[in-house]
């Protein structure tokens, strides 16, 4: 009987393991899917993909496995609904911002490790600062903290340093921000892009493009068309179809060419 018992709970066992890596694995498929649409959101601005990605994503943030990585993506769509969508638009971007926070800070909980959700995090409270100044009183040391501690969990990843980045350029040199030492810092990311390996599909990949961006916007803020251009044509050689760039910020570029001439 007992022999009879050992073997009935045993196959059970396996039984549950079986689901249990199934589930595990169709939940990575769903990353994996969605990753691929945000690529195609991002790029084209558009609210309904967000939308969709983030359809896929919720029923994988109470996953043990993956609920972290799901929660740090929906927290992605947050930020970029805000940035990108709403384009900085106080009046929308703000509860886009807020929804970003909760996922990032959940994300947090279920792995202390997960330096790019610290960064993110960091970089949402810096927008909501940009936004309402007078918050930065609070909002400004939890920034920094945030993004310190990012950089002492993976000081080579290029995504934290670009977030860095941003959040030091955009900042006044009096609060120990700057153009320069922001302009740097993007050298510094793309930098780390060229030496970085992705661990496995699972995990966040964007960036490569948004960095030359953001020196191409540098050498702009510094007179530089030229300068400015070959960034915006390196950005779009990574990603021929990055909207930002396409559309937004080479017509930019070939107009302050044309003032010149």
């Amino acid at each position: 009987m007992k022999t009879k018992y050992a073997t009935f709970y045993l196959v059970l066992s396996i039984v549950i393991l079986s689901a249990t890596h199934a589930q595990d694995r169709g939940g990575e498929q769903t990353i994996v899917q969605a990753k691929r649409l945000l690529v195609r959101a991002v790029n084209e601005a558009k609210r309904d993909l967000f939308v969709q990605a983030k359809t896929m994503l919720e029923p994988l943030a109470n996953n043990e496995n993956n609920g972290a990585l799901a929660h740090y993506y929906l927290g992605y769509i947050g930020y970029q609904m805000g940035v990108v969508v709403e384009r900085m638009d106080k009046e929308r971007a703000v509860a886009y911002l807020d929804t970003a926070v909760e996922h990032l800070e959940a994300a947090i909980q279920k792995d202390e490790r997960l330096a790019e959700a610290y960064a993110l995090l960091s970089s949402c409270y810096g927008i909501k600062i940009s936004f309402s100044p007078l918050k930065g009183i609070i909002l400004g040391p939890k920034s920094g903290s945030l993004m310190g501690k990012a950089k002492s969990l993976a000081p080579e990843n290029p995504r934290v340093a670009l977030l860095d980045a941003i959040g030091t350029y955009n900042t006044p040199a009096i609060f120990g921000g700057g153009k320069d030492k922001g302009f740097a810092g993007f050298k510094k990311a793309a930098e780390l892009f060229d030496r970085w390996k992705d661990a496995d599909s699972l995990q966040p990949s964007w960036g490569r493009e948004e960095v030359y961006a953001w020196i191409g916007i540098a050498h702009l803020d510094r007179n530089e068309p030229i300068m400015a251009r070959r960034a915006f044509e390196k950005a779009l050689e990574i990603n021929p179809d990055y909207g930002w760039v396409k559309w937004v910020l080479m017509p930019r570029v070939a107009a302050e060419e044309g003032m010149k001439q």
